[in-house]
């Protein structure tokens, strides 16, 4: 009986030919598709050991159906192909499943060497620790605040541990990149880091994506993610979103520290940590309701909270320099750095999306524009609209605090804190709920820190 074949992903005809040469010549039997689709249906038909995915396709993108064929089927050891020397896309699929990745132009060698070693279980399994650490967004890549430096300690110290690690933090600020960091640093591997969506799986397959299920007549076997991610890394990513039965199932395996497959197959110890991410207050939903207090706290051993970038200070500037020169690199774009009135613009902004939002303004600044100097001219219409603070001959000044170079000179983060919520409040006419919303952040929040403060204003809110 011959071995599975070989798949090949890939809209080029020139390199299908060339990739399907290689490998035949080395004894390898091959198999093509030229989309999503395609590949998806000759997976189900021949079962491959091996599948080369570009990761640009006609009707997808590569790294999804990475994650669809190692669905399909489970053995499958999928390897990324891409044609932008880029370790974001690079670690994106090998969160998917991909066990290793390639970047063209191929030399045939590499090709062979890359699959031999995929066949012989020695692929990577895993970015090494100094690829992830050089990928856009992760926790500590860009960014001296205090804030950030306290959770980078965090990481950096419960990294080796097998403590559960539970991220919150607002949309946008980087937890599941958080996740993956500590993943690179935890010495682990050997194991891959694996992440079930809560928020976004179907409810009624969140089990059997969870656990995994025995052969049936209807379906095949499917490996669970407790089991794939075997001495790795299990990332929940937005745990509160369970529903209440899954909530009670995953507190029993936490307690039982045992997996049961659904459909009646072996159980077997579980051997991953438990990283879990949110974006609501978990706290706030066990107060609800919402969550299980006994899971949060089987949970919540390692608590890390991830700052909005508006709390960051000048970390704002670092990242969005830093990412300029990725992007400039990626894209073969002439921008070198970003104008004073822009920083001044930045600094002022409240990045409700964080630094999701901001690598979203400088790719599209990038882009659309010719440098080498992004100007306020090159932004997104709505961050036009904010007035920039006047520049000074040594530094970024701010006409709230007027002849000081620096306003946070001298002053505690608390202070600073206090500060900034004081004058929105004075700007409002005193309306709390309108600082607020200048703020961008609850009213809850701004009474609680008044009270905390002994200026207590609950029975004289104003609108």
């Amino acid at each position: 009986m011959s071995p599975p074949p070989i798949l090949i992903v890939d809209d080029v005809t020139t390199h299908l030919t060339i990739f399907s040469a290689t490998l035949e010549a080395e004894g390898h039997d091959v198999i093509t598709a030229r989309s999503c689709q395609e590949a998806l249906e000759l997976a189900q038909r021949h079962s491959p050991d091996i599948a080369l995915v570009d990761l640009v396709l006609p009707d997808g993108d590569g790294v999804g159906l990475i994650a669809k064929l190692t669905s399909c089927v489970p053995t499958l050891k999928p390897i990324a192909v891409t044609a932008f020397a880029s370790v974001d896309r690079a670690v994106s699929a090998m969160r998917n499943g991909a066990v290793d990745f390639l970047v063209k132009p191929l030399a045939p060698d590499q090709l062979v060497s890359v699959v031999n070693n995929a066949l012989a279980g020695r692929s990577v399994g895993q970015l090494s620790e100094e690829s992830m650490a050089r990928s856009s967004g992760l926790v500590g890549d860009a960014g001296s605040s205090q804030p950030m430096k306290d959770v980078c300690e965090t990481i950096r110290a419960v990294a080796g541990s097998a403590a559960p690690v539970f991220i919150t933090g607002e949309s946008g600020t980087g937890k599941v990149t958080a996740a993956a960091t500590l993943h690179a640093q935890s010495g682990i591997l050997t194991g891959q880091f694996v992440k079930i969506d809560c928020s976004t799986t179907d409810p009624e397959r969140i089990e059997a994506e969870l656990l995994g299920h025995a052969a049936t007549a209807d379906q095949a076997e499917k490996t669970g993610a407790v089991e794939r991610a075997k001495d790795g890394t299990l990332l929940l990513d937005e745990v509160c979103a369970l529903s209440p039965i899954m909530q009670a199932r995953l507190l029993n395996i936490l307690q039982s520290g045992r997996v049961t497959p659904l459909g009646g197959g072996a159980p077997y110890l579980m051997s991953c940590r438990f990283v879990c991410t949110s974006t609501p207050d978990p706290a706030a939903e066990v107060a609800a309701g919402r969550f299980r207090a006994d899971l949060f706290y089987r949970l919540n051993v390692v608590p890390v909270h991830l700052p909005p970038l508006r709390e960051r200070g000048m970390d704002v500037i670092e990242i969005a320099e830093t990412e300029l020169d990725r992007l400039c690199a990626q894209e073969g774009r002439p921008f070198r750095t970003l104008s004073d009135g822009v920083k001044s613009v930045f600094l002022e902004h409240t990045w409700p999306g964080n630094i999701r939002e901001l690598i979203n303004v400088i790719w599209n600044a990038a882009l659309l524009n010719d440098g080498p100097v992004i100007e306020i001219s090159d932004l997104p219409p709505y961050l036009r609209g904010i007035r920039p603070s006047p520049v000074g001959q040594s530094g970024l000044d701010n006409p709230r605090f007027p002849g000081r170079t620096d306003p946070f000179e001298g002053r505690t983060l608390a202070q600073i804190e206090q500060q900034a919520i004081e004058a929105a409040i004075q700007a409002a006419n005193g309306s709390v709920p309108a600082a607020a919303r200048a703020l961008d952040v609850s009213p809850s929040t701004l009474y609680r820190k008044l009270e905390n403060w002994g200026k207590p204003v609950r029975g004289a809110r104003k609108g």
